[in-house]
């Protein structure tokens, strides 16, 4: 019995440790005016804590702001970024990866990171 308990309690950790949530990029219709502007913004789920996301964001203030406001089902998040440049453009996948996000939702279709930022944050 202990041991069938300990599995389950073993296959539970796995499985609430590999749980993403989903983020999904709001700037599709005017991702060009995005990405002149240096403004993104983004819906995360309920996976994710207002608390965690801000906390995450106070190692990037030298490259973008983070704002972030949280309602019934989502967090939505806007980065605006200190400086227009390539670096700071780069540095928005280190805030990602630090929230262990993967990929992001664009018209519904999931979107590796790299490519992402590739495609909708660097010029």
């Amino acid at each position: 019995m202990k041991k069938v308990l300990g599995l389950l309690v073993g296959l539970f950790l796995t499985f609430s440790t590999f749980a993403n949530g989903i983020v999904t990029y709001s700037d599709v219709s005017t991702a060009s005016n995005s990405k002149t502007i240096g403004v993104f913004n983004f819906s995360f789920d309920s996976n994710y804590s207002i608390k965690d996301i801000n906390k995450t964001s106070n190692y990037y203030v030298n490259y973008f702001t983070v704002s972030s406001i949280q309602s019934e089902n989502a967090i939505t998040v806007k980065i605006s970024l200190v400086d227009d440049n390539e670096m700071a453009r780069r540095v928005i996948t280190r805030f990602f990866i630090s929230l262990e996000v993967k990929t992001i939702n664009v018209n519904g279709n999931e979107i590796q990171l790299d490519e992402f930022i590739k495609t909708y944050i660097m010029k």
